[in-house]
């Protein structure tokens, strides 16, 4: 499994394994290739739509089930990469990613 890396001027570069990162790519509209780039004008839509995704995706388990607390979701595996897009968008600069 590889590790994919985000990198933006904005922000703090940051390390994902590559299913992780393939989903949120999916969510936004990007195919997960060795290399890509969000641009600054794109950074609008692509925030919208992880955003929404994050949104309607189920909450955190609350009972006792140690599987269900120790469960990472979707909101968690996201918000990393929320927070980038944030910091791209307020400075309009690019979001790229690469093996």
């Amino acid at each position: 499994m590889a590790l994919i890396i985000f990198r933006s001027r904005a922000a703090s570069q940051i390390l994902m394994q590559s299913d992780t990162a393939r989903q949120l790519l999916d969510i936004i509209g990007k195919p997960l290739e060795e290399r890509g780039v969000i641009t600054a004008g794109q950074l609008d839509d692509a925030l919208a739509r992880l955003q929404q995704a994050v949104d309607l995706s189920p909450a955190a388990a609350a009972d006792d089930d140690d599987a269900a607390r120790n469960h990472v979701g979707l909101r968690q595996r996201a918000f990393p990469l929320l927070q980038m897009l944030r910091a791209a968008s307020k400075r309009q600069v690019d979001v790229t990613w690469g093996i």
